[in-house]
């Protein structure tokens, strides 16, 4: 991919964008995972309080045990400005390969809302609608983002992701037009991740 639009000293201002990996076992393998939602989970800054929704994901330097998170400059209207940490909230939701628990396709793990069991995991085409039901039931939307430290080992040494969402209702700062089009560009985004998933 062409980096000319991609600002390299963005990453050395914002270290929210360099992410770790010294803590994950099978580098290599997670690393595979994360860039099957390159551009297509949105990534929050609480360093410059931003979501981006296209960027590039980076090994600077032929590392092992650092990835970058790369903000398109050029794509404006795909950056989120003015967020607050607040509204950048933990969902409990995991994303992971089913192919390393002997499955296919992608799955996620949803924590259970009325404490009968800590968690159930589902297919992801079947447990995102039962998050989607769920967030629109307390009249809510369901905007999945990651932030440095979600990419992870989940049971078994298996890579995952961990989802935050955003909490709307702490954005009443932004306009409402400024609202509308991050939620479209996070549904868009989840959609082509259903479409795949």
């Amino acid at each position: 991919m062409d980096t000319a639009a991609y600002d390299l000293d963005v990453i050395e201002r914002d270290g929210e964008l360099l992410w770790d990996l010294h803590a994950i076992t099978n580098r290599t393998e997670a690393i595979e995972f994360l860039y099957r939602f390159e551009n297509r989970l949105c990534v929050y800054s609480s360093f410059v309080k931003t979501i981006y929704s296209n960027y590039q994901l980076l090994i600077p330097n032929n590392s092992d045990y650092e990835i970058s998170v790369l903000p398109n400059q050029l794509a404006t209207h795909d950056s989120f400005h003015n967020i607050p940490k607040e509204a950048i909230v933990d969902s409990g939701i995991y994303l992971y390969p089913g192919e390393c628990t002997g499955e296919t396709g992608l799955f996620m793990k949803i924590p259970c809302r009325f404490g009968l069991v800590s968690s159930r995991e589902k297919p992801f085409k079947a447990g995102l609608l039962d998050i989607i039901k769920q967030f629109h039931n307390r009249g809510d939307f369901f905007l999945p983002v990651i932030i440095k430290g979600d990419l992870r080992e989940y049971e078994k040494r298996v890579p995952s992701l961990h989802l935050h969402t955003i909490d709307v209702s702490k954005l009443s700062h932004l306009s409402e037009l400024q609202i509308e089009s991050l939620k479209r560009i996070v549904v868009e985004n989840l959609m082509d991740i259903f479409k795949k998933g």
